[in-house]
């Protein structure tokens, strides 16, 4: 590596490396539902009026999952699933059933509640709603409109941490609080939140001084040194950039690290392409939250 411009010798143990990317396959080949599946089908359906459930949850989450990864359609997922299920002795849930059973099935798709401390990264990107259609729609002038997708990752592990989707015109700044606080109510412990001049406003600073994090965002390079409006904190902030340098004050508070979460969206949209299948806005948010938690599974295995 030292011919391609590196600093530093680059030693990568491939064996481990190799084992830990065929251990994200594993992890989400959970078959740990197959022990517990009649036993949870018989939990479901004690008391319950009308027609009995015949798959557990536990079953519906790894087809979730497997859905999410490959994308298969419905009725192509059925047949896929046929003769592994016919080992188990378990008819095939026909693609109706796959496609309301997997639309009902909660997943988590922020990170397992811990102890550590975490850097935040904060930033949104743009899905596209449908990946149809392009050229009529640039050739007749019809805006088809996509999602806002904002996220608060880890720096330091990649992980998303909490999303909000909205429409495209929606700003990024008024998500800031609310991600936060998703992450906390998983378990998160956010000790520092990152983010670049869009969530500069004097509520996100206030905000996070309230609730004990420290806040770094790009400041705009005119901003007035006399004027708090009413944010203290991002004053002395100001004032302390000014005075010793912006690419200083950056290095100080460890601003440099911000582009980990572009870097996290970028895995996101290699793993799961630019666009949700789904027609409704309900079922969008679903599918990108099951695909967060599969994006989050495999994150979990450091390589």
């Amino acid at each position: 590596m030292a011919g391609m411009g590196c600093a530093e010798q680059y030693n990568r143990h491939w064996h481990e490396y190799n084992d830990e990317l065929v251990l994200r396959g594993s992890l989400l080949s959970d078959l740990s539902w197959v022990p517990i599946h009649n036993d949870e089908i018989r939990s479901m359906n004690e008391g319950k009026n009308g027609r009995p459930f015949r798959y557990g949850n536990a079953l519906m989450v790894v087809v979730r999952r497997l859905r999410s990864l490959t994308d298969m359609a419905y009725r192509t997922l059925e047949g896929f699933l046929r003769p592994i299920f016919e080992i188990f002795g378990i008819n095939v849930p026909d693609y109706s059933t796959l496609w309301r059973r997997c639309g009902e099935t909660d997943v988590s798709a922020g990170t397992p509640a811990d102890t550590h401390e975490r850097i935040a990264a904060a930033d949104s990107t743009g899905i596209k709603v449908t990946v149809r259609g392009e050229w009529m729609r640039e050739k007749w002038k019809i805006h088809r409109g996509w999602l806002k997708l904002h996220v608060l990752t880890d720096i330091h592990t990649n992980e998303i941490l909490s999303f909000v989707a909205t429409d495209e015109r929606s700003g990024d700044g008024k998500h800031l609080l609310r991600l936060v606080d998703d992450a906390a109510a998983a378990g998160c412990r956010i000790v520092k939140v990152l983010a670049d001049g869009a969530y500069d406003a004097k509520d996100n600073w206030n905000g996070m001084k309230e609730r004990k994090i420290e806040f770094v965002a790009k400041i705009r390079k005119n901003a007035s040194e006399s004027s708090s409006g009413g944010c203290m904190i991002r004053k002395m902030q100001v004032l302390e950039r000014n005075a010793i340098g912006e690419d200083e004050w950056k290095k100080k508070h460890g601003y440099n690290m911000r582009w980990k979460v572009e870097s996290a969206i970028s895995d996101y949209k290699r793993m799961f392409g630019e666009s949700v299948s789904s027609k409704t806005f309900d079922n969008m948010v679903k599918e990108i939250s099951g695909n967060i938690e599969c994006f989050n599974i495999m994150k979990r295995v450091a390589v």
